[in-house]
C-alpha cells in the first residue's frame, strides 16, 4: 500500500472530506491532494501532524504500512498509564523534556474537538436562518 492509498484509507476511516482532513491537521489541502496523487510522499513533518491531530493512527503503518492502521488499545494515548503517542520517545514522566510533547496532543486533541462544535454551532445556525425565512414567508402569507 502506498502513501496515497492510506490517505486515502484515513479519509475514508475517519469519514472525511480532504479539506477537512487537511484543516485539522494543520497541513495545505493542495499537500494532501499531492500526496493522493502520487506527487509527492508522505513527509516526516506531514507524517507528525496527522500524529498530532489523530493520536490513535499507527506511526509505521502510516510511514510505510507497516502493522495496523490504529494502534492497539495498549498503545493508545492513554494518559493514565503515562503513554502519548504509542511510546515513540513520547514517554510522560520519564523526564520534564516529555511535557511539551504531551501538550502538543493535547493541544491537538482539544482543536479537533473545538473545531467539531465549530461545525455543529454552525450548521445550526444554518438551520435557524433556514426557519426563520420559512417563518418570514408564512407571515407574509
Amino acid at each position: 500500500m502506498n502513501d496515497s492509498q492510506r490517505i486515502e484509507e484515513l479519509l475514508h476511516y475517519f469519514r472525511m472530506e480532504q479539506k477537512e482532513f487537511a484543516e485539522m491537521c494543520g497541513i495545505l489541502p493542495d499537500t494532501i491532494s499531492n500526496i493522493k496523487r502520487c506527487k509527492q510522499g508522505i513527509s516526516k513533518k506531514v507524517l507528525n501532524k496527522i500524529l498530532l491531530a489523530f493520536p490513535t493512527v499507527n506511526r509505521y503503518w502510516l510511514l510505510d504500512g507497516e502493522g495496523e492502521m490504529l494502534k492497539s488499545s495498549t498503545e493508545q494515548s492513554i494518559v493514565g498509564n503515562n503513554n502519548i503517542q504509542g511510546g515513540d520517545n513520547y514517554m510522560v514522566g520519564s523526564n520534564n523534556n516529555d511535557v511539551p510533547d504531551l501538550v502538543k496532543v493535547l493541544l491537538a486533541e482539544k482543536d479537533k474537538l473545538l473545531y467539531e462544535k465549530d461545525e455543529r454551532i454552525k450548521e445550526k445556525d444554518e438551520r435557524i436562518e433556514e426557519l426563520k425565512e420559512i417563518i418570514r414567508e408564512l407571515k407574509s402569507k
